[in-house]
């Protein structure tokens, strides 16, 4: 199993110390995150160890997903959550559309495409050595 791509100090100088209740719980979200930005990006381990992808970059990604679970409100999809002690109130307002509890932000996608090196992938047979495939019977190319 590979080891999550930020750990708990990069989300707690984010954010705040975490107690020893939420502790587990962000170490299973930072894993989540991690496991998530490795099945989309295969090569991201290499292209850190390699120095084309920073490994700060992909931390930031991590974090920023797992804030908004472990800073988020107690209830699942809630955009916003109100909370009053004394004669007790409760409101959530839930973000309609949005079912997935982690999510990758338009921000978070340029972070692995721009270190990316373009250009097509493939083979092409050097020019010059193949033109007399491209005859036609009527001798035009």
């Amino acid at each position: 199993m590979a080891d999550a791509l930020a750990q708990i100090p990069h989300l707690e100088k984010a954010w705040r110390a975490l107690t020893a209740a939420e502790q587990p719980r962000a170490e299973y979200y930072l894993g989540f995150a991690s496991r998530l930005i490795r099945r989309r990006w295969k090569d991201v381990d290499e292209r850190i160890s390699a120095g084309t992808l920073d490994a700060e970059d992909v931390q930031d990604v991590v974090v920023h997903m797992v804030l908004g679970i472990i800073d988020g409100a107690p209830v699942r999809r809630a955009k916003s959550w109100s909370e009053t002690r004394g004669p007790l109130s409760q409101s959530v307002t839930l973000e309609s559309g949005k079912t997935d509890l982690i999510t990758i932000e338009d921000w978070m996608i340029e972070v692995f495409l721009t270190a990316q090196t373009g250009g097509p992938a493939g083979s092409f047979p050097p020019s010059g050595r193949y033109e007399n495939i491209f005859h036609w019977p009527e001798g035009r190319y």
